[in-house]
């Protein structure tokens, strides 16, 4: 089960709109058009990838594409703060929309509702919204070598898998990112300009000279200076800013041969020939605005507590002294640096400035995002300034606009800030340990270890402030905790004490805490309560839109209806749940277990290839998981299949294996009643006595649907072993407790418990009455294992008492139950005289079956199974000799009788 999460919508926390400008083009710039052609050869292909270290001259290539062309295009700057999917794919979308306002609105309500999803649900309607367009547009993602998350390299690569021929991609990254590029380049859906194409030729270099420096140099200066710099175009603008202050060829000779190639970035170079060239009050700007990736006036202006930035920014952009200028957006002009010239000065400005001059700096920026609305931004730079107490501050801000939407975000932010800190503030304390229970492995003891801490400052400052519905909610969450660590007596408790806290208006953790309430009674077999308490929290969750809560709350329900021999309710619910448990990692928990449940069902209809594939594919996802229950769980499903097929050797080494690989002592205690089982049915009980001690002596932490099923193992052992009376004595007081509280499963099978006791001491008079019982139940639910489990006695006693059953329909029943069993089973029984013996049907036959049930003709029969009308005759008369009747009408009433569909 996978309790809720707690996520909220979002409001509109603004955008910082400048990532979505592209970079506003110099005038010197040279047009190279053998790569702008090949940019346009890509726009027939679904991608270009453009890749180089920085310098080469990227950007300003796709910038200049861009700005020629008729198209509409959308751009985004990504950075190290985007790999949070949910503001990568916000930003994305937001970029879309300016082609068009209709794109994204369903994927974008997605996004600001906080609900996990997959991103083929995520992306699918915003690929469908780009297919409308009516002419080609681009998407550029500049920076992606930033992007270096999972879960967003595989949205892209689908995005890109499905993207409408009405938009292409663009990704420009210092290095090729980790998509399946491979595939493209073999399908030539790609294409890719790398730093060999994006060097400048002798030409270029000429060209670049004369317009940027008003310079002409020699062919054979311009060859060196190639050399030099290997056509990179930073290094070409270093020497031009340089050129500028001297004045005859041998000066320009001499800073051409001063030029290093080996180490392009260095930051002596670029501090000595530009930033020590520029006035002083150039200088102090440089110095106290280079530690931001963007700028804008008014920024600018608060960090530097100037009122002349406009000015300065001007001039450098028309310097061309490594600023750009971005779009125009909302009357600011926003701008920024080349990394590598930043870089290079913001070691110079620690040194000048001092560490706290720099923190100063960051202050005072963050306080700007911060008024303007752009928290994220303002706790970034809180944080790089080892601002914490802002920074917390900030974060409070954050989650009450945001809540856990984004996890990954708060996570980072949160791990940066000293522990002592975190524990002084109760709402952040709970947050985190939201975070943390929600994006680590939350069946690691270590995770339950790591949140303690935080849980329980929050919980002592709440008591202290009586704060009752923030405390209602810690422990409901408490609840959660013990859940996934197994430990469900301590979640049972803080469920308990968080209702008592907890206002009715709470409607999100009211229903997580009576989620797991239900799962309480359920495994206290109070079946009807745990219906009771799980509707009325699925009602609660769905109201929070809590799908987590809600997926949990439709397990237990299908647990219920499993407990109640609804199977087909419990089929229908699971299979809505594989259908909906789509998002993220921690949905593969609900997929397994739902997958495990099928199983269940599809091995008490004796479909054991069905329930084996759903039951291996439960046990991959738990052990994809890490969860052990599901696992353990899975692997005893699988045990049991093996011992239906007659492999009880498999079925015993498959649980010997997974013993000594489990440390939880709950699941160890399941195991061993399992290995107890097929030790019985081995006939192999003389080495039992180690567990009839275990599961004697009174643990109250074992839950009750637990304890039944060692009852049922150990009535089993006391049986085999002759001690009916003390069987019967055990199996009477839960056979009471399963009809008092609806388990009509638990029913079943201890009526034929009871049964095979009596009829192991020779009393069939009492048997067959309790076995009359467990068949007409059994029937009516559609039990088949129940009683093809007990084998061999089982047979015997359907066979000795076949004669005497009441109706036609129970012998019918009892009749294919005796089919179903193998030849090893029934070889020593003696042929029935009775009159309601059917041969077990075949594959075709039980298709041709369901379709003469379903009304169809005998020709339109063969129409659909692709056979002649005389092949199906034949079937058809086949199964009225195998079901001894005469008519459709009769098969009809027998199959609906034995359930053969």
């Amino acid at each position: 089960m996978s309790t809720g999460q707690k996520a909220s919508p979002t409001s509109n926390n603004p955008l910082l709109h400048n990532k979505l400008m592209p970079p506003r083009l110099n005038s010197n710039v040279i047009r190279r058009e053998d790569l702008l052609s090949r940019l346009d050869q890509g726009l027939s292909r679904k991608l270009t990838i453009v890749t180089a270290p920085t310098g080469f001259g990227k950007t300003t290539l796709v910038s200049m594409w861009i700005a020629s062309r008729p198209f509409s295009s959308a751009w985004v700057t990504l950075d190290q703060n985007d790999n949070d999917a949910t503001r990568f794919w916000t930003y994305v979308v937001s970029a879309l929309r300016t082609l068009d306002s209709s794109i994204g609105k369903t994927t974008l309500s997605t996004l600001m509702a906080s609900q996990p999803t997959s991103f083929q649900t995520l992306l699918t309607p915003l690929i469908n919204d780009l297919a409308r367009l009516n002419q080609v547009s681009v998407l550029v993602l500049e920076d992606f070598h930033f992007i270096t998350s999972k879960e967003i390299m595989d949205g892209v690569s689908f995005l890109i898998q499905h993207l409408p021929v009405s938009l292409h991609l663009i990704l420009i990254a210092r290095n090729e990112p980790s998509l399946s590029l491979p595939l493209l380049r073999v399908r030539d859906e790609m294409m890719e300009i790398v730093a060999a194409d994006l060097r400048f030729d002798p030409k270029e270099t000429e060209t670049f000279l004369q317009t940027a420096a008003q310079i002409n140099l020699s062919p054979s200066a311009i060859n060196q200076l190639l050399q030099k710099t290997e056509g990179w175009v930073a290094g070409l603008r270093l020497i031009v800013l340089s050129l500028h202050k001297r004045g005859n060829a041998a000066e320009v000779e001499n800073l051409i041969n001063s030029f290093s190639g080996r180490d392009r970035y260095v930051a002596d170079y670029l501090i000595e020939e530009v930033f020590k060239s520029q006035p002083e009050t150039i200088q102090t700007f440089l110095l106290k605005t280079c530690f931001f990736n963007r700028l804008t006036e008014s920024l600018c202006d608060a960090i530097t507590e100037t009122n002349h930035s406009a000015a300065i920014l001007e001039q450098l952009e028309r310097d061309n002294l490594f600023l750009v200028q971005l779009e125009r957006r909302r009357d600011q002009t926003w701008y920024r640096y080349n990394p590598m010239f930043a870089e290079s000065i913001q070691h110079l400005a620690r040194q000048q400035l001092g560490e706290a001059g720099v923190q100063a700096l960051f202050e005072k920026a963050s306080r700007w995002y911060e008024y303007h609305g752009l928290f994220d931004e303002a706790v970034e730079t809180a944080l790089t300034a080892k601002l914490f107490e802002r920074a917390i501050m900030l974060i409070e801000k954050f989650i009450e606009i945001h809540d856990l939407s984004e996890m990954n975000t708060l996570g980072r932010w949160l791990e940066n800030i000293p522990q002592q800190l975190i524990l002084l503030h109760p709402k952040i304390c709970f947050t985190y340990a939201q975070v943390i229970l929600y994006s680590t492995d939350r069946f690691a003891p270590a995770t339950a270890i790591r949140i303690e801490p935080f849980l329980g400052a929050a919980e002592s400052a709440w008591r202290t402030e009586e704060d009752h519905g923030r405390l209602g909610q810690l422990l409901s969450f408490r609840g959660n905790v013990y859940w996934w660590q197994s430990d469900f007596q301590k979640a049972f408790e803080f469920a308990h004490q968080s209702l008592k806290e907890l206002p009715e208006h709470d409607v999100f953790w009211r229903g997580n805490s009576l989620l797991i309430i239900s799962y309480e009674a359920l495994n206290a077999g109070r079946i009807r309560d745990a219906q009771d308490h799980v509707l009325e929290a699925r009602a609660l969750l769905g109201a929070a839109q809590n799908i987590f809560g809600v997926l949990a709350a439709l397990q237990i329900l299908s647990e219920i209806f499993y407990w109640q021999g609804e199977l087909e309710q419990a089929e229908q619910l699971n299979q809505q749940i594989l259908t909906d448990a789509v998002g993220d990692a921690s949905m593969l928990d609900d997929q397994g277990i739902a997958s495990l449940s099928l199983a269940d069902i599809a091995y008490e209809r004796n479909d054991l290839e069905q329930a084996e594939q759903l039951a291996r594919r439960a046990l991959e996802l738990g052990q994809q998981r890490a969860n052990e229950m599901l696992q353990v769980q899975a692997t005893i499903q699988l045990a049991h299949i093996h011992s239906a097929k007659h492999d009880l050797p498999r079925a015993r080494e498959l649980l010997k294996t997974l013993e000594g690989k489990i440390q939880n002592t709950a699941l160890l205690r399941e195991i061993q009643n399992a290995q107890a089982l097929f030790s019985i049915r081995a006939n192999d009980i003389s080495g039992l006595e180690w567990w009839v001690k275990v599961v004697s002596v009174a643990n109250q932490t074992i839950l009750h649907l637990k304890k039944e099923s060692e009852a049922f193992t150990l009535a089993h052992l006391q049986i085999a072993q002759g001690k009916i009376e003390d069987a019967i004595k055990l199996l009477k007081f839960w056979h009471e407790d399963a009809v008092q509280n609806g388990r009509v499963r638990s029913q079943v099978e201890v009526l034929c418990l009871e049964a095979l006791a009596y009829y192991a001491n020779s009393n069939l008079s009492k048997a067959t009455p309790l076995l009359n019982d467990a068949l007409t139940i059994g029937q009516a639910k559609g039990f088949r294992r129940l009683f093809l489990d007990e084998g061999m006695h089982m047979a015997a006693l359907l066979q000795a008492t076949l004669s005497s059953l009441p109706n036609r329909t129970l012998s019918l029943f009892a009749t294919t139950l005796l089919h179903s069993f193998s030849p090893e089973v029934t070889s020593h029984l003696t042929a029935s005289s009775s009159t309601f013996q059917i041969e077990p049907l075949s594959q075709q036959e039980v298709r041709v079956l369901r379709l003469l049930v379903a009304g169809l003709s005998n020709a339109a029969v063969a129409q659909e199974l692709v056979v002649s009308t005389n092949t199906i005759k034949t079937h058809v008369k086949s199964i009225y000799r195998k079901l001894n009747v005469n008519s459709r009408e009769e098969a009809r009433e027998v199959a609906h009788e034995l359930k053969l569909l």
